[in-house]
């Protein structure tokens, strides 16, 4: 019985999508940054966001991650249109944290909204500049069947934005952090 013999061909076919190559056979882009308009959160991000980026900024509740990402969306509506989405607060809400802060401007954008199927919508109905999503636990996906905030729906909301952001735009999202310094359920 005779056996098959089959030759590795030195140059094996191409793995689908862009496969592994050599670092240093990569090109290096340049990228624009978008600023943040605070110079401290530019320097902590390398000198400010990057285009299609994906930022989670977490921290114990009550510590200003909500009001710093609003001054952050107001400034960047300067801009283009800015779609700040509050799963945690009504609209209104948000309004009156804005107007303190003297964040109105036309192009920053306002939605509560908890399911990210709407969310997913309004992200890809217009091209933002940059969206803000608050908060990673407090949003939802009907399809994961668990409550809001619980380890599924935190895992599959922050991978699927994390898909949409370095699709579409960059997104900022916000997480809450227990006493031992890991994202905590919703309460």
């Amino acid at each position: 019985m005779e056996q098959e013999i089959v030759s590795k061909s030195p140059n094996p076919s191409p793995l689908p999508g862009d496969g592994p190559v050599p670092i240093t056979t990569v090109e290096s882009d340049r990228m624009e940054r978008i600023s943040t308009g605070i110079l401290e959160v530019d320097r902590v991000l390398g000198g400010g966001m990057v285009p299609n980026g994906y930022f989670l900024l977490g921290g114990d509740p009550g510590i200003g991650k909500s009001t710093l990402l609003l001054q952050i969306a107001s400034y960047v509506s300067r801009e283009g249109p800015v779609l700040y989405v509050t799963a945690e607060e009504s609209r209104g809400q948000t309004r009156i944290r804005a107007g303190r802060l003297g964040a109105l401007p036309q192009d920053l954008y306002i939605m509560a909204e908890g399911n990210v199927e709407r969310v997913e919508e309004a992200i890809r109905s217009k091209h933002w500049k940059l969206v803000v999503v608050d908060s990673l636990q407090t949003v939802y996906d009907p399809e994961i069947e668990s409550a809001p905030g619980s380890v599924g729906q935190v895992r599959g909301i922050a991978a699927r934005l994390m898909r949409i952001a370095k699709a579409v735009c960059p997104i900022f999202l916000v997480g809450h952090v227990n006493k031992e310094g890991s994202m905590r359920p919703a309460s």
